[in-house]
């Protein structure tokens, strides 16, 4: 009877004796294989440098770590990212003469809301406008830096800074924009007098609203109260005379004229607050546009910028219309220390998340249209497309921290108005 006892005692524990057995096996063989593939000497070291290599190649330039890749957005319908660089490059040529033909239904010759009534004035000033958004970023501790007064958020670059120990300029405000064509020194007392009391009115995505913070940090010597990024009443900038600004949100620059979806209330994803009436058309003749990098296809971005500004031009004929392009954000921002030395090739670009892979194309597009409709096209985007630092960080690599790269918008813009009004010489 013990003997049977016995016997079932082994069977119960001869199972996990063999598993484990077995495990031990397979870890020494395992060890002995690595150790043998590390010391064997046909084992060429530059295969790890050539997986290291590969790895690095899907890196942005101001990566210091290797991070998760940001794939683009793969649907091709909307997004070119899996075309080559001159497929691409064939798109856009055919995109733009689409542009160009959608908009031949302006017939402005010069820039309404200016002193420039001719078309030969116009392309003159126009070439002007490229040439202070042409130069190159070069460092100068020396430059003037525009104090922050507004929204903290813009404010955290500093702040972190400073409890990181650090006492001098921060790195990203060191760099001032040196462009090819000579510019003035704002001044926010002239700047006044050349917008003679128009009120402004900012409407765009929600990097438009820093532009909003740009121009308050500005004219003002101090904070404004302004509750939320979405639909900020007005500011008074300049008291004599008297001028006024005002920012709305409208993602796609759309002509709803009532916001009817959604129980009356903005969406979370695209916003769309109305701006298009001929009562805030005519209450703000000079408004600054900008549309954010919406996934849609290049036809529908065209019909729906040539059917704003229809209807702005409509409302009210002699508006001044500004339109900024849209700019890049650059992921893991964070490792960034210094501006780019020059501008990311379509291979990086194809590259980006977001819809940002596109944005030069669309760019070129709107510029088209924004033109032909008598409007200014100021591509504030080249200068920021190569500072991928100066980002407020973490979860936000699109949006800046004030002061930093976006004071140079505030410079060029002062450059706009003072040429639009006369009082600087567009033969430069």
């Amino acid at each position: 009877m013990s003997n049977l006892i016995d016997l079932h005692k082994w069977r119960r524990l001869s199972w996990p004796r063999i598993v484990l057995y077995v495990l031990s096996v397979i870890l020494v063989l395992h060890l002995l294989q690595s150790f043998a593939t590390s010391s064997s000497p046909s084992t060429p070291s530059n295969v790890l440098l050539e997986t290291t290599q590969q790895q690095s190649s899907v890196d942005f330039p101001w990566y210091n770590d290797q991070h998760p890749n940001m794939a683009p957005l793969q649907n091709r319908k909307y997004t070119t990212a899996h075309l080559t660089t001159q497929e691409r490059d064939a798109l856009q040529a055919s995109m733009i003469e689409k542009a160009r033909a959608a908009a031949s239904e302006f017939e402005i010759t010069g820039i309404p809301g200016s002193i420039i009534h001719t078309a030969s004035m116009a392309k003159k000033f126009r070439s002007l406008v490229d040439c202070w958004t042409t130069g190159s970023w070069v460092e100068d501790t020396t430059h003037y830096t525009m104090p922050h007064f507004q929204d903290p958020i813009y404010g955290s670059c500093d702040r972190k800074y400073k409890k990181s120990g650090g006492t001098s300029l921060r790195p990203a405000v060191r760099y001032t924009w040196k462009s090819q064509c000579d510019m003035i020194n704002v001044d926010a007392q002239h700047w006044c007098q050349v917008l003679r009391g128009r009120h402004l009115l900012l409407v765009g995505d929600l990097v438009q609203y820093q532009l909003h913070e740009l121009f308050l940090d500005t004219l003002r010597d101090g904070p404004a109260v302004c509750f939320g990024e979405l639909n900020c009443k007005d500011h008074t900038v300049c008291e004599e005379p008297e001028t006024r600004l005002r920012y709305l949100r409208n993602d796609i620059l759309s002509v709803r004229r009532k916001m009817d979806q959604n129980h009356g209330h903005p969406t979370a994803n695209v916003i769309e607050w109305p701006f298009t009436s001929s009562s805030i058309m005519r209450g703000y003749p000079v408004v600054i546009l900008n549309r954010a990098p919406v996934v849609e296809s290049d036809e529908k971005f065209i019909k729906g910028l040539v059917e704003t500004l229809r209807v702005m031009r409509k409302a009210n004929p002699s508006a001044l219309i500004l339109y900024r392009s849209t700019g890049i954000g650059h992921p893991f921002c964070d490792d960034a220390t210094e501006p780019l030395a020059k501008p990311l090739d379509d291979s990086f670009l194809k590259k980006l998340p977001h819809g940002w892979s596109e944005l030069e194309r669309r760019n070129a597009m709107a510029r088209e249209i924004v033109e032909a409709a008598g409007g200014v096209f100021i591509d504030l985007a080249k200068l920021t497309n190569v500072r991928p630092d100066g980002h407020i960080g973490g979860q936000d690599c699109l949006r800046y921290c004030i002061p930093g790269p976006l004071d140079s918008w505030a410079q060029i813009l002062y450059q706009v108005f003072l040429g639009l009004e006369g009082h600087l010489s567009i033969e430069n």
